[in-house]
């Protein structure tokens, strides 16, 4: 005949049953954890990081990030077509476009896929050639309205600062853009693609 012997630990006080219990708590963390976590992108819709160098950087002076095309520009070229710069310790939109800008807060990227209505007087948008400014905060996301009329959206995700902390050199941006002009982040469709209108690069 063989014999189990009974799985305890009857000096600690622990028995089968309370391994069993801290094993399912465990398996039930892991799930969590895992439908919990955050997409990284919007499926189907331009999306990358850039490193975005400040404003008056002697090294890549002018730079500005041009959503639709998804790359920095520099310089007169960057006034032309570039939606956002970094001033000091702002977000800035080219006042020349036109660009407006939303703080989403300390947000994931995929929160609240819609952008907010153009009406609410949270968005910021240039006087004159004042720009629309944001003040940068790590971990908070940012809706664009871009110079195309169109959405792009970036989340802050890490930030270098100057010596004395007075200003930022560079930031580093999660960003997606929408190019069919909606105002939600969802794939473009099939139709769009087929009927000759703006799609997804």
């Amino acid at each position: 005949m063989l014999y189990f012997p009974e799985f305890s630990l009857r000096g600690s006080g622990l028995h089968l049953s309370s391994y069993t219990t801290l094993t399912a708590i465990l398996l039930i963390f892991n799930v969590f954890s895992i439908v919990c976590k955050e997409e990284e992108w919007p499926v189907g819709l331009p999306h990358s990081e850039i490193i975005l160098p400040a404003f008056d950087d002697p090294d890549t002076p002018g730079a500005y990030f041009d959503f639709s095309a998804g790359e920095l520009v520099f310089g007169e070229e960057g006034k032309a077509r570039g939606d956002i710069y970094l001033d000091r310790t702002f977000i800035s939109g080219n006042p020349a476009l036109g660009v407006e800008l939303h703080d989403g807060m300390a947000n994931s990227l995929l929160y609240e896929p819609a952008a907010p209505d153009l009406g609410s007087d949270q968005w910021k948008r240039p006087q004159g050639d004042t720009p629309a400014r944001v003040a940068i905060y790590n971990g908070h996301t940012l809706w664009v309205l871009t110079g195309e009329k169109c959405y792009g959206k970036l989340k802050i995700r890490d930030v270098e600062s100057n010596e004395n902390v007075t200003s930022y050199l560079n930031i580093k941006i999660e960003w997606t853009y929408q190019p069919d002009g909606s105002n939600e982040l969802h794939a473009v469709s099939l139709a769009s693609e087929t009927d000759g209108t703006n799609t997804a690069s």
